[in-house]
């Protein structure tokens, strides 16, 4: 009975000190972190932030890949099919839990392809308008757009992400009669909004609250479900006539599926801790958000939470993708 009993205990004391024995040697090269929007934008930037953080702590160069266009679909797909050995990882945002849902030419579900690893941060979008239009208020602006059908442009970072149906909702809600102008990231719609190209968008929060300071646009309200800490001033979209308007913008670190969950835990605990140190932190808080704390499964949890609220928004019928 000794030896039977010597056995079944090996058996399982093996596997596990050959996984802590493989998570102590991860990563033994390089790390790529694939971002779905070009350089400039928010989710470049908190990639980038990614990158650094993941380095100081792993011991290994971290490559960013900007491999912009498709709503963050490109990027998706690329990692979806990388191998699942935590080398190859995703840079997520909100869109990839829209897109699936919403496009039938995407072949990707990020609950079925995808490995949590650890939410990078979130923060709300403001609604931001040329500072020639004549409006002070989300009410305004609604009233000024049925008052001008047609006249209007708003801008986005892309089919499928959250700026291009925050825009869409309000459209399609208000009934207004305005044209979607979609780029391959935030920076370049930014560029034409404040040329005047666009007329008014749903921006980042960094960069709506310093072109707001300098003059260049005027804010009016943020899409979170209550009011930002970084601006207690704007009113929510709840707030502003769109009662129950809650659309966050949210950067999570996803890695292919079938990834070891030895290297999810080493890249998870190594992304969380570095994320609350002093530099990674005020680095986040300075574009507008919030650093990220949750565990691998809490951040499952967040995303099934994020696809059942977008399966009700597109089941509702209020927005189509195609807008």
């Amino acid at each position: 009975m000794i030896p039977l009993a010597v056995c079944a205990l090996a058996a399982i004391v093996l596997p596990l000190a050959s996984g802590n024995a493989r998570a102590q040697r991860f990563p033994e090269r390089p790390l790529r972190l694939v971002v779905g929007f070009a350089p400039g934008g928010p989710a470049d930037a908190l990639a980038r932030i990614t990158g650094q953080v993941l380095s100081d702590s792993l011991g290994q160069p971290v490559i960013v890949e900007n491999r912009p266009g498709a709503g963050g679909t490109i990027a998706a797909t690329t990692v979806a099919r990388a191998a699942p050995d935590g080398y190859t990882l995703l840079v997520g945002a909100t869109s990839d839990v829209i897109n699936p849902l919403a496009r039938k030419e995407v072949r990707y579900s990020i609950e079925a392809n995808f490995t949590p690893v650890a939410l990078i941060s979130s923060a709300p979008n403001v609604l931001v308008v040329h500072p020639s239009l004549p409006v002070g208020s989300v009410q305004e602006l609604v009233a000024y757009a049925r008052a001008h059908p047609g006249a209007l442009n708003y801008g986005s970072a892309g089919v499928g992400t959250l700026s291009h149906l925050a825009g869409a909702f309000v459209a399609a809600t208000a009934q207004l009669q305005v044209a979607h102008i979609p780029y391959k990231g935030t920076a370049a719609a930014q560029v034409d909004l404040l040329s005047g190209r666009l007329q008014f968008m749903f921006d980042s929060m960094v960069s709506a609250l310093a072109n707001a300071k300098a003059g260049k646009v005027k804010a009016l309200a943020v899409t979170s479900p209550q009011r930002w800490p970084n601006a207690p001033m704007l009113p929510t979209m709840a707030e502003s006539g769109f009662p129950g308007f809650d659309m966050m913008a949210w950067f999570g670190l996803l890695a292919p599926a079938d990834t070891p969950p030895w290297v999810v835990s080493r890249l998870s605990d190594a992304l969380s801790k570095g994320l609350q140190a002093g530099e990674a932190r005020r680095r986040i808080r300075g574009i507008g958000g919030e650093p990220g704390r949750l565990t691998p499964a809490e951040f499952g949890h967040y995303i099934r939470a994020e696809t059942a609220h977008w399966s009700k928004i597109f089941a509702d019928g209020v927005v189509r993708l195609e807008e």
